[in-house]
């Protein structure tokens, strides 16, 4: 078993993961009912075929056994909770246990994952559920196993 220490997120922590926080939001247009904010991320897809959904995930003990990637970016905006997501780099199509991450995403925060990122479904920190909006084009997600679990400490 592979311990890994969870990190706060930030921009810049994790390789090929934009991130925008919460505390970052200052432009939010109003009027009488509503207000809007428009996050600076942007991602590009190469696919017309776009799918959004709601995550949420529970807590359980963090510990992770395999991963996931996409052939496009994947954007995950946290609504609720606090969570702990893992990422990793592959290298040729394996992953490279020396980069594995664990990340505290607060709510509010926008993630743009990159193409080819491998990464898990978060779990929550607490037991406070996460709610998570994902948009993503419709494409594979392949897993792969990790050579050893990883529990975040």
């Amino acid at each position: 078993m592979k311990q890994v220490p969870i990190k706060n997120l930030k921009p810049g922590l994790v390789k090929g993961v934009e991130v925008y926080l919460p505390s970052e939001q200052a432009e939010v247009y109003k009027e009488t009912y509503f207000s809007w904010f428009a996050s600076p991320l942007v991602a590009k897809m190469n696919s017309s075929n776009i799918s959004g959904g709601l995550l949420k995930t529970w807590h359980h003990t963090p510990t992770f056994t395999e991963v996931e990637t996409h052939i496009e970016p994947e954007m995950f905006y946290f609504i609720s909770g606090t969570a702990l997501m893992l990422f990793i780099d592959l290298v040729e199509g394996v992953p490279d246990m020396d980069t594995v991450q664990i990340v505290r995403v607060q709510s509010g925060t926008q993630l743009i994952i990159s193409a080819g990122k491998a990464h898990f479904v978060p779990v929550a920190e607490s037991n406070e559920p996460v709610s998570i909006i994902v948009v993503s084009p419709k494409v594979d997600a392949p897993r792969t196993s990790l050579s050893t679990p990883v529990e975040a400490l």
